[in-house]
């Protein structure tokens, strides 16, 4: 089979699936074979299609037990998280398996690159080289966010506060131990820089199922972010801003569609503020993202998971934001909660008699970028600044709306209940409040389970017992290693 140059031919030529791992990589088809392999891995259900997106915010304070709940995600909800849980040890799995897939493709480029004759070739070998150390370096910031403590330059340097880092895939013969998290960013801003190097300018296209180079600059700004270097956030933030490519979607008005543009976003995945989403089919689909937040059988609802109410009470009444994203509903119990409706389903992925409640998952959006630049410019001291960006994004979601205004910490504010309103249920919650150091709180309320592990859970970032900073290693990861690597406070 031919390789083609096309993005479009790409992902639909080639064989979905991974090089078996008795099979070297000999040639070009086979390094297109491998990345489409790790693209396809993006897919699990144990990711953004699934826990990783949805645990963050569920054990935070973004969704809350409903009483028809069937026990999905209940321990995690309740904070009962041990090393050996089953949906942690899988995302953590998961991620590994990517890099060993990145790993593995690296393991042989250079082989292939010196077998290659023509030009055209080279640069078809250059671009798969940029997507799988995009890959790679995506998988270890999603480590670095759910199982590490935030980095400061207090604690950047401890021994074995990052992860195991591992750069091969057939050199590797036995476990290696965590490094620091200044080691463990590191890696990801030099796989991130290897990425802009190949990735083609050509990919500057939103609503892309490819990485990008605004993939790259995306990335770079939640990273530097994370970090602390606001500056440097700031740059990367600037640079997909003032490139134009993206834009953000309006939220008020209806298009052809009877969409709103931002409407269009959640039921059909479809927008120019998309700047990286998991491609899915109807065949080749990842988790389901809506099934808990709304269980319909076709007759009736019975949702794991109901909204809070200090949370609909952020939402402005000309917020077109709660529309696409709340509805109230009578479920089969009787009650009468608001329901998330964010993941109902792409009707063009998703439709026919059994419903999986499946949109793919938009990991990177322009609106998270414009709020990390709010947030970088706020701790600059560039007030103002940090203000148009909230202005931007609410006038894109808001009818009427004027300009955001504030003062001091009170800015800062603003930053922390716009990202609730913007990137509900996106997986962001758990380590923003552990960025902030914030308090987690749950207010009770009708139709939610009571108790001091429910509806009226209080938990301090100080509070040890409660690993509120970290998500454990997986036990099966440092019994293999032979206490190698090493576990986190939250393991003991």
């Amino acid at each position: 089979m031919a390789v083609s140059s096309s993005c479009s031919d790409f992902l639909t030529e080639m064989p979905n699936g991974s090089i078996p791992q008795d099979e070297a990589i000999k040639n070009l088809d086979d390094c297109s074979a491998a990345v489409v392999g790790i693209y396809s891995a993006f897919k699990s259900s144990a990711l953004y299609s699934g826990y990783m997106t949805q645990l963050p915010d569920l054990q935070a304070d973004m969704g809350y037990l409903s009483l028809s709940n069937t026990g999905v995600y209940a321990d995690v909800y309740r904070w009962n998280i041990n090393p050996s849980t089953s949906q942690i040890v899988s995302i953590y799995s998961g991620l590994y398996q990517i890099i060993a897939r990145c790993n593995f493709f690296f393991d042989y480029t250079d082989r292939v690159r010196e077998s290659l004759t023509s030009e055209s070739d080279i640069q078809i070998l250059e671009r798969r080289m940029g997507d799988v150390y995009f890959a790679r370096a995506l998988a270890y910031s999603e480590l670095l966010r759910h199982f590490c403590e935030p980095y400061t330059e207090e604690t950047a340097d401890d021994e074995n506060s990052g992860v195991s880092i591992s750069l091969s895939y057939v050199n590797t013969s036995k476990a290696i131990k965590r490094s620091t998290l200044r080691e463990s960013y590191a890696q990801v801003i030099s796989d991130l820089d290897n990425a802009e190097k190949f990735i083609p300018a050509s990919r500057a296209v939103a609503d892309s199922e490819y990485f990008s180079p605004g993939s790259v600059l995306a990335l770079k700004s939640r990273i530097y972010l994370y970090m602390g270097e606001y500056q440097k956030s700031v740059d990367a933030a600037n640079s997909i801003i003032k490139s134009e490519v993206y834009e953000l979607a309006d939220a008020v008005y209806a298009t052809s569609t009877g969409y709103s543009d931002y409407g269009n976003m959640w039921v059909f995945d479809s927008s120019d503020e998309i700047i990286w989403k998991v491609a899915m089919t109807t065949t080749d689909r990842g988790g389901s993202l809506g099934r808990i937040f709304l269980n319909y059988n076709g007759a009736s609802y019975a949702p794991d998971y109901v909204v809070p109410n200090v949370l609909i009470n952020l939402y402005d009444d000309a917020d077109y934001r709660y529309i696409y994203f709340f509805s109230e509903i009578t479920a089969a119990d009787g009650t009468m909660p608001t329901v998330l409706r964010k993941y109902i389903g792409n009707p063009n992925i998703d439709s026919g008699s059994t419903r999986y409640f499946t949109n793919m998952p938009k990991v990177f959006r322009l609106s998270e970028v414009y709020l990390n630049r709010a947030e970088a410019n706020y701790n600059l001291g560039n007030y103002s600044a940090a203000l148009n960006d909230l202005t931007s994004i609410r006038r894109k979601r808001i009818q009427g709306y004027g300009s955001a205004s504030g003062s001091g910490t009170g800015i800062l504010d603003e930053i922390k209940e716009e990202r609730i309103r913007e990137l509900y249920m996106e997986g962001f919650r758990l380590y923003d409040l552990k960025r902030w150091g914030d308090e987690i709180k749950r207010t009770k309320q009708l139709y939610t389970i009571d108790g001091a592990n429910e509806n009226e859970l209080n938990i301090l970032p100080t509070d040890a017992a409660y690993r509120f900073t970290t998500w454990p290693i997986p036990q099966h990861e440092i019994e293999a290693s032979n206490n190698v690597v090493v576990g986190n406070k939250s393991n003991y």
